[in-house]
């Protein structure tokens, strides 16, 4: 006997007996139940690598299962089985903790990845397996280490996601580093621009002759990017992709069903777009299952000086040379900058500055920063406060003083300090002053 134990809740006696029969064939162990009450008393006496629900059960629905399995046994991934009709229902499992959904009638291609993944998942949580690649942003701010939360609770899950945020702030990086600590990380990392201007799409979807991004990622984590430039045509074709779980194969008549972990960002409101017409709103309802809204650098500065040192550092290594050290006015300026560009700007900024510094010391001229924009102090001394305390107790100094010369005025303060409203307004709350 397997020493893999599912249990499969489902309350029609041809359905439960096929899930059954299709599960031992894979060599598995099946426990069943017709209820809600038997699957707790089942998980009560069993340790499962999986649960699989229906979604309508006599006494209750799935969702109710989902969230008792979350609570109670948080190691057990449960996915559940829907009509097609009512996706909605799946989507909000999702939302509540499921590891992914299945719909009806049943593909056994589709259940055979869906219960591999889900015990893969299973197993990730006894064995430690080798990580590559980034699995967390840098920062110690409260938004950062929420982001880092959320992308270690989204890696032990099917969801889809959505990102939404300015261009520059680590969207594309949020979406590796979930891979990144996910089952599929053994698995390439695909990511695709939806940017239609400079991209064929034919890439993505594939055609008649060649496989798209989408069969060559099946298996993996597929990122899209930009996905609010896709065309209403193409949205089409994407959400029929993602609801059938299959794609055509090329050369052939054969179509191929689909295991791929989607990401989608973009870098305006598809709410916004869908209000308008420019989004399909069942797209949307599908890719949003689970979202992430990123914040702009000025509105978390205070991790500036950890990202700083860490792109300094990947440039060192780049580059095969000593890593450059950024003197305390030069990284004062960077704190008070409003980084328009977010952190792809601080990237250019800092590269040009670690080519053209002298001695390895990034000093403010080496910045490159327009003045008008931004009018840092000089430095005194510190005493006995640490960096990150000596630049608050600067920033304080400075916007108490700009605040006095425009007698409060927020705005004219603003063009004082040679930042922006937004800013100002962010490092005011931030420093407790007003």
């Amino acid at each position: 006997m397997s020493k893999i134990q599912i249990l499969v809740v489902d309350d029609e006696p041809d359905i439960l007996q096929l899930l059954q029969i299709s599960l031992n064939r894979m060599g598995l162990t099946v426990y069943t139940a017709a209820t809600i009450g038997a699957a707790k008393v089942e998980l009560d006496k069993v340790s499962f690598h999986f649960c699989l629900t229906d979604m309508k059960l006599p006494d209750g629905n799935g969702i109710e299962l989902v969230e008792y399995v979350n609570e109670k046994y948080p190691n057990t991934p449960i996915a559940i089985v829907t009509a097609y009709g009512t996706i909605s229902h799946a989507v909000n499992a999702l939302k509540k903790g499921a590891f992914d959904f299945i719909t009806k009638p049943i593909s056994i291609e589709v259940l055979r990845n869906l219960v591999a993944n889900a015990i893969n998942q299973s197993n990730s949580t006894q064995t430690t397996t080798e990580i590559s690649g980034p699995t967390q942003l840098s920062g110690n701010s409260d938004y950062i280490k929420s982001i880092n939360s959320t992308i270690t609770k989204l890696s032990k899950s099917q969801s889809y996601v959505y990102i939404e945020g300015d261009k520059g702030t680590s969207k594309k990086l949020i979406a590796e580093c979930i891979h990144n600590l996910s089952q599929r990380r053994s698995e390439q990392f695909f990511s695709f621009d939806c940017n239609e201007k400079h991209q064929d799409l034919t890439d993505l979807f594939g055609n008649s002759t060649n496989n798209g991004l989408f069969a060559d990622a099946n298996g993996s984590t597929l990122y899209l990017e930009n996905i609010d430039c896709l065309s209403l045509p193409n949205q089409e074709k994407l959400y029929t992709i993602l609801i059938k779980k299959q794609i055509k194969q090329a050369n052939s008549s054969q179509t191929l069903n689909l295991d791929i972990r989607l990401i989608c960002s973009s870098s305006t409101s598809l709410n916004l777009k869908v209000a308008q017409g420019g989004f399909k709103q069942s797209l949307f309802d599908r890719i949003n299952i689970i979202n992430i809204k990123t914040k702009a650098l000025a509105e978390h500065c205070e991790d500036i000086p950890i990202i700083a040192k860490e792109i300094i550092n990947k440039y060192a290594k780049q580059w095969q040379q000593l890593p450059c050290k950024i003197d305390s006015q030069a990284l004062h300026t960077l704190c008070l900058y409003d980084f328009p560009g977010n952190i792809l700007e601080l990237k250019l900024i800092l590269e040009k500055a670690t080519t053209l510094c002298d001695n390895n010391i990034i000093r403010e001229s080496d910045l490159g920063l327009d003045e008008e924009k931004i009018k840092p102090t000089l430095v005194s001394q510190r005493h006995d406060k640490n960096l990150e305390e000596y630049i608050e107790e600067i920033e304080r100094q400075e916007i108490t003083k700009a605040l006095e010369l425009t007698n409060n005025n927020k705005t004219a303060a603003a063009k004082v300090l040679g930042i922006s409203f937004r800013a100002l307004r962010y490092r005011i709350k931030k420093l407790g002053l007003g």
